[in-house]
């Protein structure tokens, strides 16, 4: 198999890349050296070796790719609109408060301590 460097391999194995890889592990070459003649990643080689069942372990998962920019919101409008009654609720009660006992006014207690 012509080892092309540079370029690296992607995608399913052909079935003469899984005969060679099987007929370079039962040589007893490292998996580097294999990746290296195969020009595939270390964790290709290692998830190949898996599946065939040649050594044991956990399929590595396939990376995610970081173009991917899909969003998904997960509030409705109508969480939305409930989310603003309760701010608009708030917002009154505290003005109320503010008007009836102005001592509990925060921004006037702050403007007294420093303008004091």
């Amino acid at each position: 198999m012509a080892n092309i460097k540079g370029i690296r391999r992607v995608g399913r194995y052909s079935k003469q890349e899984v005969s060679e890889l099987t007929r370079m592990f039962d040589e007893g070459n490292s998996i580097y050296k294999i990746c290296r003649h195969l020009n595939r990643s270390q964790n290709s080689i290692k998830n190949n070796l898996i599946r065939l069942g040649l050594i044991e372990g956990v399929i590595t998962p396939r990376r995610v790719s970081k173009l991917k920019t899909d969003v998904v919101s997960k509030n409705s409008i109508t969480s939305q609109i409930i989310k603003y009654i309760r701010y608009f609720f708030l917002l009154i009660t505290l003005s109320i408060i503010f008007i009836i006992d102005p001592q509990l006014n925060i921004l006037e207690i702050i403007l007294i301590i420093f303008l004091g």
